[in-house]
């Protein structure tokens, strides 16, 4: 006799499944294997990535041109209002390219966030249809906005050469920079993923969030100068300093710049890469403990 309260044995069909690798949907992966299973997805990530571009371009008569217009129209209103109005070229040797290495590289940030915050909530059909780690959702968006951003990258370099800008082998880091900006920000785009498929009021308030993160991080001008002039307590000009934003905006303009030093120097550099190893794992894990219930009523 059966003892009451023991669950019974799996069908054959069941323990056929599990024989080969298969998983209840509902069930949550070891993390070591969530991981394994975004590499090995790797290639759908990517063209996964393709077809969101794609998508977008085609819904525009201009395209691929769209992608270099807006971060140029960006930087010639925040040229007006900060440099022109506020005179806050005058802070800058070279304002121009010092606006344009912040427009443009910000974007990366806050598009990568504010897309991949919304990556579940957008795709709740496919993730009810197709079984795959949910983290290639965010993780195909931030490469769409690395793809856009290399798109216009060209743009910032002739401005940058333009304003007078010589190449230097510091330009070598370039690259450097920005993978530690898209590593960065796969991080939180997986943490904010999360937080908007369970709480999706918080994507209307994201936009204005990740501006004043912008403004507060020295796009326009260069912030922790301002903050001294106008006698801020040291602990507030630090915190705004050691922001992640901040010192990716340094990096790459203590890259890119012959013509401005950056605060900190080569500390930046240290500092970058402590944000995206810490930030990475972090985001990874913690999108990963909720893997369950993502596309769920």
């Amino acid at each position: 006799m059966s003892q009451s309260g023991s669950s019974a044995a799996p069908s054959p069909a069941v323990q056929a499944a599990l024989a080969d690798g298969l998983r209840p949907v509902n069930e949550r992966p070891k993390f070591s294997d969530y991981i394994r299973g975004l590499w090995l997805r790797r290639r759908f990530i990517s063209a996964f990535a393709g077809a969101r571009v794609d998508a977008e371009n085609s819904r525009n008569r201009l395209g691929q041109l769209w992608q270099v217009l807006d971060p140029v129209f960006t930087m010639c209103i925040y040229w007006f209002l900060f440099g022109f109005l506020l005179n806050g070229r005058g802070s800058v040797q070279n304002y121009i390219g010092f606006l344009a290495v912040g427009v443009f590289s910000f974007a990366i940030i806050r598009q990568a966030i504010s897309a991949g915050s919304k990556s579940i909530a957008n795709n709740l059909g496919l993730l009810r249809a197709i079984h795959f780690p949910r983290a290639v959702l965010p993780l195909a968006v931030v490469i769409k906005q690395l793809r856009v951003f290399l798109v216009a990258m060209p743009i910032m370099i002739g401005i940058l050469l333009v304003t007078g800008e010589p190449i230097t082998w510091y330009w070598l880091m370039a690259p450097v920079g920005i993978l530690l900006i898209v590593i960065f920000s796969f991080g939180v785009a997986m943490i904010m993923a999360r937080v908007v498929a369970h709480v999706t009021d918080i994507s209307e308030v994201l936009p204005y969030l990740l501006r004043v993160w912008g403004y507060m991080s020295g796009v326009m001008i260069p912030i922790a100068d301002r903050l001294r002039s106008l006698n801020v307590p040291s602990p507030v000009t630090f915190i705004i300093e050691v922001n992640p934003a901040t010192v990716y905006l340094n990096c790459m303009r203590d890259a890119l710049m012959g013509t401005y030093d950056s605060p900190w120097g080569m500390w930046n550099w240290v500092a970058a890469a402590a944000w995206a190893v810490v930030i990475f794992p972090l985001g990874l894990w913690y999108f990963w403990r909720a893997e369950a219930t993502y596309g769920r009523g």
